[in-house]
């Protein structure tokens, strides 16, 4: 990446001009030097804001069945139709909801005539003006005895399991410590004529609706207008403006693009400043991966996790998708959820509306793995007596099987494959410092993992180290002493790095041993698996109920498992990757996305 100082005369008209063109180059990646205030941004969002909700009152009209009648009005021959569309659509809706809330009482005011009967209002408001008091109220059971001794309290009727109790008083202030059922504010007879006006003014305010989203491309194109506007006043105002004549920006452009900017400034005009950006600019330079098209599918799970590689870091996204999909294999580790899995990966993938939201090539992929080492373990979801059918039998790998497998095989299985693991790690760090004695602190960092493997398993599993295991390490650590600080007077180089060797030696016996992990979720999965399969059908099947019973256990138990085996991925496949590897890789995921101001043609 190259640093870009980027100048544009000021006059408004020129730069949203000249803006745009740069948005629609769509190669510079900007830092703001300061946060973009101003009104017109301000009345830009409200406006945003308005169309937004406009086109989702209108989402929820374009799918029904209404019959549109009369002519409407066609807002895209009108000047400024857009803002004429959207007042009449926010108009519309308002007089919709407040249409619905009349209803709502409307019809709250027929619940009531319908439990206390045909009451005339006005006879009732005629007795409240000679001094009688008529109130109404509510009860359970339970509370009649509370007004059995009151002789103006008298009980005239029961709805809905509750008593309908009426007190009759010449004092307006005397109430029962209960609940008021107050009267309705409109007559029964203005009611049923209320409730068929409302409904009919609803009606054609639902087809008017209706008939607007007919139009509300025009809606989506002004949302579009907008948002592009709202694009070029941030950067506009984001950058930095001297004397109101030119106006600057700082940002980052490809170094393979650097013809393109320059093309394009000299044609229309801008200054520009391109160099390299310095080392203390690191943290402010954003990460622009090209990886292979095929390694695309992990792109997701870096994304949801925040991983991003610095500037100076390097790309783990191959490495990280191949352990990652092995690691899912192992840790759900049974060919048969790994086909449920891709199965509903399959039926998913059939809907056209998730086609865009949802990585499918990676559940592929991974389907295929969890079933990959399903077959080879001898897992079918749990069940032994599946695994001992003679065909898929001999697929299986005998010393690595679910059941009657080497459990100390599996186990120093899982330990290589963090060796390897953390190797690559370093080896691809050696790369990185291909030209420069760093790489062969490298090579003795290799060397000591290799040794902390074969201490791994002479402690945990107890398997003979071979001789040449302390030559690994006083080999290694001699070539980490001696290397890792070129910078430094050998001899003051030689202490920092034997000062720091004890404590990244432990951490690296810490990570190598963490891949135990993997053995040990792989084989709870089994387990359960398992376990559920017996409390279904271990004691036979003899009647409808315990079918039943049976099947219902199988499905929850299994889909349980399932849901624990893909959490187990997402916690322990992800973590293997993002803090044991990437630590010996030396990547922070300190990084920031690249991200160019970019504008559709």
């Amino acid at each position: 990446m190259k640093k870009l100082l980027l100048f544009m005369s000021q006059p408004e008209a020129n730069m949203d001009a000249d803006l745009t063109t740069l948005g629609q180059l769509g190669l510079m990646h900007i830092n703001p030097f300061q946060p973009a205030k101003d009104d017109s941004i301000d009345h830009v969002e409200a406006r945003i804001q308005q169309l937004e909700k406009a086109l989702s009152v209108l989402d929820e009209y374009s799918d029904q069945t209404i019959h549109a009648s009369g002519n409407l009005l066609d807002y895209s021959k009108e000047e400024r139709g857009e803002i004429a569309l959207l007042e009449k659509v926010l108009d519309t809706h308002r007089l919709h909801r407040d249409l619905e809330k009349q209803l709502k009482e409307l019809h709250k005011a027929q619940s009531w005539y319908s439990t206390w009967g045909n009451i005339s209002l006005d006879d009732i408001k005629s007795i409240n003006k000679n001094g009688v008091s008529i109130k109404l109220y509510e009860l359970a059971d339970r509370d009649l005895k509370a007004i059995q001794a009151k002789s103006n309290v008298k009980v005239i009727g029961r709805s809905n399991e509750l008593n309908q109790v009426v007190l009759i008083s010449e004092d307006a202030q005397l109430s029962l410590n209960f609940q008021q059922v107050d009267f309705p504010d409109i007559s029964q007879a203005e009611l049923e004529l209320s409730l068929s006006e409302k409904k009919t003014k609803l009606y054609d305010n639902t087809r008017l609706l209706y008939q607007l989203s007919l139009q509300k491309s025009l809606l989506q194109d002004a949302l579009l207008e907008r948002n592009h506007r709202l694009e070029v006043r941030n950067v506009q105002y984001g950058g930095l403006s001297f004397h109101d004549c030119v106006r600057c920006w700082e940002g980052f452009i490809p170094e393979d693009k650097i013809d393109n900017v320059v093309e394009t400034a000299k044609e229309n005009g801008w200054g520009y400043v391109i160099k390299e950006p310095r080392a203390h600019e690191y943290d402010k330079v954003p990460t622009l991966l090209r990886t292979p098209k095929w390694a695309h599918k992990i792109k997701p799970v870096m994304s949801f996790m925040g991983l991003v590689p610095g500037y100076d870091e390097i790309d783990v996204s191959k490495v990280f998708l191949i352990f990652f999909t092995f690691f899912t294999g192992i840790l759900v580790g049974d060919a048969g959820y790994g086909l449920i899995f891709l199965l509903i990966t399959l039926l998913v993938h059939a809907k056209q509306k998730f086609a865009k939201s949802i990585e499918f090539g990676l559940m592929y992929t991974l389907s295929v793995s969890i079933m990959t080492w399903g077959v080879l373990t001898g897992t079918y979801f749990g069940a032994e007596v599946i695994a001992n059918i003679p065909f898929l039998s001999n697929l299986k790998v005998q010393q690595l099987a679910s059941f009657g497998g080497d459990n100390l095989r599996i186990q120093q299985f899982m330990f290589l494959i963090g060796a390897v693991h953390l190797s690559i790690g370093h080896i691809q760090k050696g790369f990185k410092y291909i030209n420069t004695v760093l790489v062969v602190a490298q090579v003795g960092w290799i060397a000591i993992i290799w040794g902390l493997y074969f201490m791994v398993n002479k402690m945990v599993l107890s398997i003979e180290a071979p001789e040449f295991m302390s030559w690994l390490f006083i080999g290694g650590a001699t070539l980490v002493a001696l290397f890792s600080s070129p910078g430094q007077p050998i001899l003051k180089g030689m202490l920092s790095s034997l000062g720091n060797l004890p404590l990244n030696v432990i951490n690296g016996f810490s990570d190598v041993i963490s891949y135990i992990r993997l053995y040990a979720v792989g084989l709870s999965t089994v387990l359960m698996a398992s376990s559920f399969n017996n409390m279904a059908i271990g004691d036979g099947i003899t009647t409808v109920a315990s079918g039943i019973g049976a099947v219902l256990i199988l499905i929850l138990g299994h889909g349980l498992n399932m849901t624990l085996a893909a959490m187990a991925v997402l916690v322990h496949g992800v973590r293997l990757n993002m803090l044991e590897y990437a630590g010996h890789a030396s990547v922070e995921f300190s990084g920031s996305e690249y991200n160019p101001f970019k504008i559709k043609k």
